[in-house]
């Protein structure tokens, strides 16, 4: 959930003050005073990249800071009148802000689009989302950051559309991007999920991965509890008792399966694999994806995560329909692998694209 924190409620007073007292604070001043984060480093790769570093104290770590990498469409100028809209790429659990770039074609696919395409860098158990930290929040609040402090960075500075956008992402991505789309109705014009963990509170019915056991491989990537990020899951996991329910509700809170309903209104892209690697089919330069790929296979694969995937999405797919919610949904075979994400990506593009002209 995006809150405030104390230093910006104190920035916002400020302003208002010097309003009362007769000084003029242009409306932009008074939007930067609200805003901690600070751009502290820019590089240029080449013409149309620009890394970009950010200093928040919503993050944690020794320099509270992150990058973000973004895809500059042909014709952009930090100093135009006009704005440009934008398609925001979350990366996977382990990855950064560079993972979309060097693993797919999105440059030349972003290539005489009009759009900026915003590539955050989080951490590689970040879960997207403001953490619990055992009941006292605080850093790192992942989505404060982003959504309340980045993108009107982003707005400000870099001439970002306020109105027209669109996010998609991978694995742990997906989650964050069907999440998002979910807690803030009409923020994003249309969401995308690629082999997306939909349900961290899945439970395998045949002794497969469960949700929670990503978030726990996660804590060790990070180095870090596991439990600060949503608490403990509760029954069934870790406990037998069903009336031990622990911090379910925050769990139920970050998962885009409990909260489907949200989605309505939102286009979506939905697509996984079911573990087997059969060759994705299709190659960078060629025809588009074949529709022909979303065979629908009844049955998982061995790839173990893949696997807990494509019974994540069954049951996210299976609530849509229930709930009366369209979404293009695309199952076939295929492992947790960067072959079939970047297909995928390709597939959805031009859905992302025209849900905000770009």
């Amino acid at each position: 959930m995006v809150h405030r924190t104390h230093r910006r409620a104190g920035l916002t007073v400020l302003a208002l003050l010097l309003t009362l007292l007769g000084v003029q604070v242009p409306a932009g001043t008074a939007r930067a005073a609200e805003n901690p984060a600070r751009v502290v480093r820019e590089v240029g790769i080449g013409d149309r990249m620009l890394d970009v570093a950010v200093r928040s104290p919503e993050l944690d770590g020794l320099t509270y800071t992150k990058w973000v990498r973004l895809l500059l469409p042909a014709g952009w100028d930090r100093n135009a009148r006009r704005t440009w809209p934008t398609l925001w790429l979350l990366h996977g659990g382990g990855g950064n802000h560079k993972d979309w770039t060097d693993n797919t074609h999105v440059e030349e696919l972003a290539a005489g689009r009009d759009a900026i395409v915003v590539m955050p860098e989080t951490s590689g158990c970040s879960g997207y989302s403001d953490w619990w930290n055992h009941g006292a929040g605080g850093a790192p609040a992942w989505e404060t950051y982003l959504l309340g402090e980045l993108r009107p960075l982003l707005e400000r500075e870099y001439r970002a559309g306020t109105d027209r956008a669109a996010v998609a992402g991978l694995s742990m991505g997906g989650q964050g991007a069907l999440k998002f789309a979910a807690a803030h109705p009409g923020m994003f014009k249309a969401a995308a999920s690629y082999s997306g963990a939909v349900d961290p509170l899945y439970k395998s019915p045949d002794g497969g991965l469960n949700g929670p056991d990503a978030v726990k491989l996660g804590g060790l990537t990070c180095l870090t509890d596991w439990k600060r990020l949503w608490g403990e899951p509760g029954h069934p996991f870790d406990t037998d008792d069903p009336a031990d329910v622990r911090q379910r509700h925050v769990w139920e809170r970050n998962s885009p399966l409990h909260q489907a309903a949200s989605l309505a209104g939102t286009p979506l892209y939905v697509s996984y694999g079911n573990g087997t690697d059969s060759g994705t089919g299709w190659q960078w330069g060629g025809p588009p994806p074949s529709p022909a790929r979303c065979t629908g296979p009844a049955a998982h694969g061995g790839e173990a995560v893949e696997r807990a995937i494509f019974g994540m999405n069954q049951e996210f797919r299976a609530r849509l329909a229930r709930l009366g919610i369209p979404a293009t949904v695309c199952a076939s075979e295929g492992t947790h692998t960067w072959p079939y994400w970047e297909r995928e990506l390709v597939a959805s593009f031009p859905m992302l694209m025209g849900a905000i002209g770009g």
